[in-house]
């Protein structure tokens, strides 16, 4: 009833959520986890994610503030589809709405300056760059290919309100071009945390969130070191996943 043959039904570990996902194809990786726990929702009633995929940012979102209001765009059809049935196997219809929808078109889809929150975990490599994969769905998630990093920045900021957020993950050697993407859009970075596979590796991405009108100095939060020397999770990986 709720997975195709060509899907699985994964345990988020978090809150006992599930997820549907494509056996084959686009899933998501720990970015996705990351971003959603790095975003800033205290003050937020409404967050908005720009490229949805399979809904797992809007589904983490639920546990991390319980009266939080969610909603998910996705322009491709078969993600929204499958982030939709997540949605409600997990019975958050009242909590996290799916749109499907282009971010170019985003004054067609919310209303502006309705959110106080938007996040994004964008395509990493633009349309010529690295290996592209020959799964459609995969190719557009990772790639450049219908949405360029500067149409989610104005999206974003005709979304938010007045100083609202926008929190997003992005490979650490674009974090340069993505600062000047964001001051062109009248955006600030607020906070930047890097990345780091293990202690002794650079940084290979980075969390920022962008402040909406403001000025004023940018917070440097302490590295993000996912693996331990022999392999394992980090504690504070651990502590998300409840172990």
């Amino acid at each position: 009833m709720w997975v195709k043959p060509d899907e699985t039904m994964d345990d988020l570990i978090i809150g006992g959520l599930k997820i549907i996902q494509p056996q084959k194809g686009y899933r998501f990786s720990i970015d996705a986890v990351l971003l959603a726990h790095f975003c800033s929702i205290d003050k937020a009633n409404l967050a908005v994610d720009l490229g949805t995929g399979s809904g797992v940012i809007p589904l983490i979102l639920t546990q991390r503030k319980k009266d939080l209001k969610i909603k998910g765009i996705e322009i491709q059809e078969k993600m929204a589809e499958r982030a939709e049935r997540s949605v409600r196997y997990n019975q958050l219809q009242d909590r996290i709405e799916v749109i499907k929808g282009d971010v170019k078109n985003i004054k067609e889809l919310i209303p502006a300056s309705s959110a106080e929150l938007v996040v994004c975990n964008p395509p990493f490599f633009k349309e010529n760059e690295g290996f592209m994969s020959k799964d459609e769905d995969e190719a557009v998630a990772r790639h450049e290919i219908k949405v360029k990093f500067g149409d989610i920045v104005r999206a974003a900021a005709y979304i938010l309100k007045p100083k609202g957020a926008f929190a997003f993950v992005q490979r650490a050697d674009r974090f340069l071009e993505v600062v000047r993407t964001l001051e062109l859009i009248h955006m600030a970075v607020s906070r930047v945390r890097w990345v780091h596979s293990y202690r002794n590796k650079p940084a290979n991405l980075v969390l920022v969130e962008g402040r909406k009108n403001k000025t004023g100095g940018m917070k440097v939060l302490p590295p993000m070191i996912i693996y331990e020397e022999d392999g394992k999770y980090c504690r504070e990986l651990l502590e998300i996943y409840g172990r």
